[in-house]
């Protein structure tokens, strides 16, 4: 026997930030595991005393993964096993589209990652999506839809995907969406909303992101729009007409050098408007990467202990902090042990099911790369309504842990997933490297903080499912068909044998 690879020992911290001494925390990041022990016998496991623990509590551990007679390799089988399964079946499924009607943007801000669009000039920035080209996106979408995917949604994106003068492209794929019954998002600057609050409502979009940098004098100088003049006023103008016609905000705050110790004075000035008392109403801060400007980055952490310098409580600075919240939000539902742990090896849509569709119908894997030509996935032909692929596609699906070996044997496997596949390439010139950031640091601190509320709570020892049990009950003849076929359904008959069942969709 011994300590699984995957293995993390963490300290368990209550909602006064204060660490629970006689208690330990056994998180296994291969099969999810989640267990709460004293700390004598988390010492004991951590030296390999197994003889020396408690019979039960022995088994229960290596019933759970915690511990283990598997070899690193076998561990590692498991987990190309689990990858395999899950990009197989649940990353082929579903097709996420987002829609960029225009490249053009009516703001010029100074950290924006598509900077590269302005050396195209005007007249290319200026072209909208035809109406022709719309019919053939949505003609691709119905063809992966009668061919058994689940279409998930359309997200507008840009450029600046509300422009006023852009309407009637913009209610054509509204039409297209509802003929398809697909939820509209939209990721938008906010400053020409006015005039698409009846269209928005109209077509019942699901929620629109819109950032705002700070108050007036530092948002200005952050978001500029390109006449010269201030955006500030206006986009809290439109916040608020949208929030009174019940239209869902999502309000984003880039952070970097200039604007972290500003906080304070934008959540009182969002105060002061009234937003909070609108249910409708959301904000999270998130680190931007500047990369023309690094010396101005902050990290993630460093937004964490502005929010906690102010006045916010733990619990508050991490449900207002992007990178922090996400993860807070999955372990607070894996707590509820209604599915078993995520073992998604793909770091976000780029490397499963998201299509970004540019007005010219060249599409992207990633919303990071659009107007990149090397970066071109593929493209829609317009004539047969199909999409058509190249092998940029293949280098992003084929970019998960379980096929990454920087990443197989680390314990964060499914939490980090190797980073963000366009900042690797940024980095380190390859896809196929790593990119772990903050992301080690980040699952420590949530799992310590929501281990340790829900203990305090319920002292409940065993916090969740485990995929070392589901993964067991596959036989060897069973492994090396999932390992070799490209069938859905023979992968799926085998699981729902095992009882191996995957998240609910709400």
């Amino acid at each position: 026997m011994r300590v699984s690879t995957y293995e993390l020992f963490l300290p368990l911290i209550n909602e006064k930030e204060e660490e629970i001494k006689d208690r330990t925390i056994l998180f296994n990041g291969l099969y999810g595991a989640l267990d709460i022990l004293k700390k004598e016998d988390a010492d004991k496991v951590k030296s390999g005393d197994f003889d020396k623990l408690p019979l039960a509590l022995r088994e229960k551990l290596l019933l759970r993964g915690h511990i283990t007679c598997k070899t690193e390799e076998d561990e590692v089988a498991d987990l190309k096993l689990m990858g395999r399964i899950y990009r197989t079946i649940i990353a082929r499924s579903s097709i996420g589209p987002v829609i960029l009607p225009t490249y053009d943007c009516n703001f010029r801000c100074p950290y924006c990652f598509e900077q590269h669009r302005l050396c195209k000039g005007q007249e290319w920035l200026n072209l909208n999506m035809s109406p022709q080209m719309i019919e053939s996106v949505f003609q691709t979408l119905k063809d992966y839809k009668n061919r058994g995917y689940k279409v998930t949604g359309c997200t507008l994106y840009g450029g600046e995907p509300l422009l006023a003068k852009n309407m009637e492209t913009i209610r054509l794929i509204c039409q297209h969406c509802k003929e398809m019954d697909l939820e509209i998002n939209a990721i938008t600057n906010g400053y020409e909303l006015e005039s698409f609050i009846d269209l928005i409502k109209e077509f019942k979009f699901v929620n629109l992101q819109i950032t705002v940098d700070g108050v007036k004098d530092v948002n200005d100088r952050m978001r500029l729009h390109k006449s010269g003049c201030g955006t500030y006023d206006k986009i809290l103008k439109n916040i608020e007409l949208a929030l009174k016609n019940d239209i869902q905000i999502s309000m984003r705050v880039n952070i970097n050098r200039g604007n972290l110790h500003g906080i304070k004075e934008l959540v009182d000035d969002i105060n002061a408007h009234g937003f909070l008392e609108y249910k409708n109403y959301r904000y999270y801060f998130k680190a931007i990467n500047d990369d023309a400007h690094s010396e101005n980055n902050v990290m993630e952490h460093e937004i964490i202990d502005e929010l906690l310098s102010i006045g916010f409580t733990m619990r508050d600075a991490i449900e207002h902090q992007s990178q922090y919240s996400v993860p807070a939000g999955a372990l607070m539902e894996l707590l509820k042990k209604e599915n078993y742990p995520d073992f998604n090896p793909c770091y976000c849509g780029s490397e499963s099911g998201m299509m970004v569709i540019d007005p010219a119908g060249k599409v992207y894997q990633c919303w990071d790369v659009v107007a990149k030509e090397d970066a071109v996935a593929g493209y829609i032909n317009q004539e047969t309504g199909q999409a058509v692929w190249n092998f940029e596609r293949a280098k992003w699906k084929t970019r998960t842990t379980d096929l990454m070996e920087a990443c197989q044997k680390c314990p964060y496997i499914f939490t980090c997933r190797g980073g963000c596949g366009s900042r690797a390439k940024y980095t380190h010139g390859s896809f196929f490297r790593e990119c772990c950031g903050e992301f080690k640091e980040i699952s420590d601190f949530v799992i310590s903080r929501v281990c340790g509320a829900d203990w305090e709570k319920n002292h409940q020892e065993e916090l969740t499912l485990s995929l070392a049990g589901p993964v067991s009950r596959i036989s060897e003849a069973d492994r090396k068909i999932i390992m070799e076929t490209r069938s859905q359904k023979e992968m799926m008959n085998i699981l729902e044998k095992t009882g191996f069942t995957f998240k609910k969709e709400k």
